[in-house]
């Protein structure tokens, strides 16, 4: 059973909405330009707009049936819904604004979610004394302590600064792995939602113009003029089987069926076993070779294989299951050198400076 079904039209002065999706459980990134309709979506299934025609289910349930004249008031519909700028009241501490709405019935306890979002020291402060992650911390804590059913957030990260993205990122992927529950995050940044998961509805013009896996998007013609501006990523989440030392670096070793292969990184990270690791790498700062090679300034070479080989212009992206799905930019005079196929085996290397650690922690 899908987590949310929709098929709705709505309109509104000049602008139109027409969607019809049925949207999994797991973390889904909404994105999309500005105004055409992603957080429009996220406000008709709350139920603060209603759809001129159509049907919205969430896990089973009918909120809204024209036909059938059902219309479930936003109070009874549990779906969670954090706007931008949090919205908290400034007027009451931490822990009143996490209580708000607070029943001792729910299925989420409020220590838990303390615990959870880190939020103990600040329970007695105001609003105004916390910072615009804090604030946002706050505003997922309160809604989740509401048990909803979907959890959505309306452009969480355009208010902050790069290190509070870095920050809250991590917190939205322990809800999901606590809860389980569904996730929609709204954003018109593609290196953010990358970072939650690789699952993605595109919105354009108020309809969706493709839904599933980033890489598989990027080669759907309606979608590549989206997606592919020039910052391609690979966005990886690992957990540390073990660690190890190898020379001035740390050996982070993850989950493969190739047991040599690890990420190599600066020695400045404290990582442990068990550890999980969000970092993101550019296609085309990869290289690939038929061989490990020993005297190379690229000190990371995973082994892997070729799952599939796309094209877009003078672009050429190989696929590469290295234990995660590794996207790689190379030439088509490089693809020719190397006489690359789909199942053919492979190193992929790149420097440890190439990555972007966003987050190492359980």
């Amino acid at each position: 059973m899908s987590a949310v079904y929709i098929n709705i039209a709505y309109t509104r002065g000049s602008f139109s909405l027409k969607m019809n999706v049925e949207i999994p459980e797991g973390i889904i990134g909404v994105f999309g330009a500005s105004g055409h309709g992603k957080s429009s979506l996220l406000k008709l299934l709350a139920g603060i707009e209603d759809p001129d025609w159509g049907r919205i289910v969430i896990h089973g349930k009918t909120m809204f049936d024209k036909d059938l004249k059902i219309k479930v008031p936003a109070r009874r519909r549990r779906m969670g819904l954090v706007f931008q700028e949090g919205r908290l009241f400034p007027h009451m501490s931490v822990r009143k604004n996490l209580m708000y709405g607070y029943q001792s019935s729910s299925s989420i306890h409020f220590n838990e979610v303390v615990s959870l979002l880190e939020l103990g020291t600040l329970l007695s402060k105001k609003p105004r004394e916390c910072s615009g992650g804090e604030k946002q911390r706050i505003a997922i804590g309160r809604m989740l302590l509401g048990s909803p059913e979907v959890l959505m957030l309306d452009e969480p990260f355009s208010a902050l600064d790069q290190r509070l993205r870095r920050n809250i990122i991590p917190y939205l992927i322990k809800i999901h792995e606590r809860y389980r529950l569904p996730i929609l995050v709204v954003s018109h940044d593609i290196s953010d939602l990358l970072m939650l998961t690789n699952q993605l509805l595109i919105v354009e013009d108020g309809t969706i113009a493709g839904f599933g896996h980033y890489h598989d998007l990027l080669f759907d013609p309606q979608c590549q003029p989206l997606l592919m501006n020039g910052e391609e990523a690979n966005a990886v989440r690992l957990r540390a089987q073990s660690i190890d030392r190898i020379g001035d670096l740390t050996a982070f070793y993850y989950y493969s069926e190739y047991s040599s292969n690890c990420l190599l990184l600066d020695t400045i990270y404290t990582i442990v076993p068990d550890d999980q690791i969000i970092l993101s790498i550019p296609p085309a700062n990869v290289s690939l070779s038929k061989e490990r090679i020993a005297l190379i300034s690229s000190r990371n070479q995973l082994q892997g294989t070729v799952t599939d080989i796309k094209f877009s212009g003078k672009k050429v992206f190989c696929s590469v299951d290295v234990g995660f799905p590794l996207l790689v930019e190379i030439t088509r005079p490089a693809l020719e050198k190397l006489d690359l196929k789909v199942g053919d085996p492979l190193f992929c290397l790149f420097k440890t400076v190439s990555m972007k650690i966003l987050s190492i922690g359980k």
